[in-house]
């Protein structure tokens, strides 16, 4: 039993080592308007998976030019038009501006603006597969505005799951009719589903939650740690501590979400690698001194942030807004209690193994500080040290 849960333990420390260059989630933003003769498209994908894809960075310098996307352009348009149909390629999208680049908080995004001459109905079938062959934890974040004062509808679109069937606003002649309520309700199982997709490909956030855990079930007495006894011991705490901390990432999701509260990636991400050292370092030597709770809410506020581009950069208004944060985080807190459940139940069958203080907390600990320092030094310097 014992083998058993430590196999599970330092395999899923084996796992955070390896594919996690930057906590940011790969996401493109696609909008869509219903337009007289058809509907007008938005697509915003990151110069940074496109390069990854098509290496568009010919000198190496790790920095785009527009020259070097430019002459890629048509590279560009052809793998992403690829990946995208509509109502079963009846709706051809094609370029109605030029192609431009805009930056954003969170990095450089190539815009394509074309426009798709068709007649929808009052559904949309969009077979969406963008970085299916390299990524398939990408999400497109789809918005269509539907006019007459309604909210948008709202849909994540996994590129693994086939084509979807999306509501349209009615107008006349539809042959369906589309309830404005059924239209403007955002898809809730959609973005419950990407918290927990987000919390599960967010390696930083994990290795943090497993920094929390590893002494869990280990009290800190003057001659140094020793097993707790039961485990309502080991449970009660953490669930004090997991709480705290689910409440800092909530509030700071919310304020970031809204947009009353931003901060760059550039600042973010380095500062959520410091909370992983500092939490392993608390492992090795008292720095918190008892005061977890306090540091896990503390700690919470920052990653937070690293939860808030998906739903910021869709721009919803309020009620919609506050039905997609309530779904998301709901995902968050599932994948997240997931985590925890599976993490402790393995730690409390190894707390009476002799060398459970020497292997599991002292080297787990020491390893969460090399990765997180080598993850701090690539969100610092822009480099690409661990394999993406």
């Amino acid at each position: 039993m014992r083998r058993f849960a430590a196999a599970i333990l330092f395999g899923l420390l084996g796992l955070l080592a390896g594919p996690a260059f930057a906590h940011k989630a790969s996401d493109a933003y696609l909008q869509m308007t219903r337009t007289g003769d058809g509907l007008a498209l938005r697509w915003d994908i990151a110069l940074r998976d496109l390069d990854v894809l098509l290496q568009l960075d010919r000198d190496d310098d790790q920095r785009l030019s527009w020259g070097e996307v430019r002459s890629r352009l048509d590279d560009i348009r052809a793998y992403a038009l690829a990946h995208l149909r509509l109502q079963q390629g009846a709706c051809a999208p094609a370029d109605a501006q030029p192609p431009a680049i805009e930056k954003r908080v969170d990095g450089a995004y190539l815009v394509l603006q074309m426009q798709a001459r068709c007649e929808p109905g009052a559904s949309l079938a969009i077979d969406y597969s963008l970085f299916r062959e390299i990524d398939p934890t990408h999400r497109g974040l789809l918005r269509v505005e539907t006019g007459a004062g309604t909210a948008p509808v709202l849909r994540s679109l996994d590129p693994m799951a086939g084509p979807v069937a999306v509501a349209l606003p009615r107008r006349d002649g539809d042959a369906v009719a589309t309830s404005a309520a059924a239209v403007a309700a955002p898809d809730s199982a959609s973005f419950f589903r990407d918290g927990i997709h987000h919390i599960l490909i967010g390696y930083d956030h994990i290795l943090f939650l497993l920094c929390l855990l590893l002494p869990a079930v280990l009290q800190r007495r003057a001659g140094g740690w020793v097993a707790v006894d039961g485990w309502r011991q080991a449970v009660w705490p953490m669930v004090g501590i997991v709480t705290m901390f689910t409440l800092g990432h909530s509030i700071t999701l919310a304020l970031a979400g809204l947009k009353w509260v931003s901060l760059s990636p550039r600042v973010i991400e380095p500062a959520i690698a410091l909370t992983i050292i500092v939490a392993a370092l608390d492992n090795l030597v008292p720095l918190l001194r008892g005061r977890r709770r306090v540091f896990a809410f503390l700690f919470g506020l920052i990653h937070g942030f690293g939860f808030a581009g998906v739903l910021g950069e869709l721009e919803l208004p309020a009620g919609s807004f506050v039905t997609a944060l309530l779904a998301f985080n709901l995902g968050v807190e599932a994948g997240q209690l997931l985590i925890v459940t599976l993490a402790l139940s393995a730690l409390l069958a190894l707390r009476h193994w002799s060398a459970y203080k020497a292997v599991v907390l002292r080297t787990g600990s020491v390893f969460a500080v090399a990765v997180a320092t080598l993850w701090f030094v690539e969100r610092v310097f822009d480099l690409k040290w661990l394999p993406v």
